[in-house]
């Protein structure tokens, strides 16, 4: 067989240059003609439209979200609603409201109470129940000794509350019994017993100042006594 010339290896490669370009032709030409869709869009779009029917409704929501956020700012509040809103408005309007009663402390029942500013249905029933205990008030200080009473709370009422130390239910210090005496917050057992053996001595009260003498009894008692002591 002969060896091929120069000018037929030249021929060969042309020829084979031919072919490749020919079987590329084939390949990538019906590829590139299919490529046009009925409507004459290009794949990418025909790809997009998939991708929306695939994920149109988390599409949609998420350009409605930012529509929502960009176009459509929040409405702002008018300013006399954010006025009314606010604590410190409501807390004015409520303290002007309560600012118009007076209680007297021992003729009240627990809804005349609960008109002062800051006492509720719980802290009327305490003030009550500890006037009942005292006999009813003498001073108005004696709310700090309401269980839970705060000095903030009671500076709050303070001024629109009275006390009629007539309406006081006062302890007969010559005849009562150890029971009755302990029965009040500011007598215990022992100062009770202490007081009626100091009658059984023959010895009469006849003022705050002989309390003093009685064994157990102190200045402080006598103090938180004064109102309350009945001598004849």
């Amino acid at each position: 067989m002969n060896t091929p010339t120069r000018g037929q290896w030249r021929g060969y490669i042309v020829l084979s240059c031919i072919l490749l370009l020919a079987l590329v032709a084939l390949v990538f030409v019906p590829h590139r003609g299919k490529s046009k869709s009925a409507s004459g869009t290009h794949n990418d779009n025909a790809t997009l439209e998939e991708l929306v029917d695939l994920f149109g409704d988390s599409i949609e929501q998420h350009a409605y979200s930012n529509h929502q956020f960009y176009r459509q700012p929040r409405r702002s509040t008018p300013p006399s609603t954010k006025r009314f809103q606010s604590s410190e408005f409501d807390t004015a309007v409520r303290k002007q409201h309560f600012s118009n009663v007076v209680v007297e402390l021992n003729t009240a029942d627990t809804a005349t109470l609960q008109l002062l500013y800051g006492i509720g249905p719980v802290f009327a029933s305490r003030i009550v129940k500890y006037r009942s205990l005292l006999g009813g008030y003498v001073r108005t200080e004696q709310l700090r000794e309401v269980y839970g009473m705060t000095d903030e709370r009671y500076n709050q009422i303070l001024p629109y509350i009275t006390v009629d130390t007539g309406a006081v239910d006062k302890i007969h210090i010559n005849s009562a019994t150890i029971d009755q005496l302990r029965r009040h917050p500011y007598i215990d057992y022992y100062q009770a017993k202490a007081i009626v053996q100091f009658r059984q001595q023959g010895n009469n009260l006849t003022n705050m100042t002989d309390l003093l003498l009685v064994n157990l009894i102190d200045e402080e008692t006598v103090a938180k006594l004064y109102g309350y002591i009945q001598f004849n």
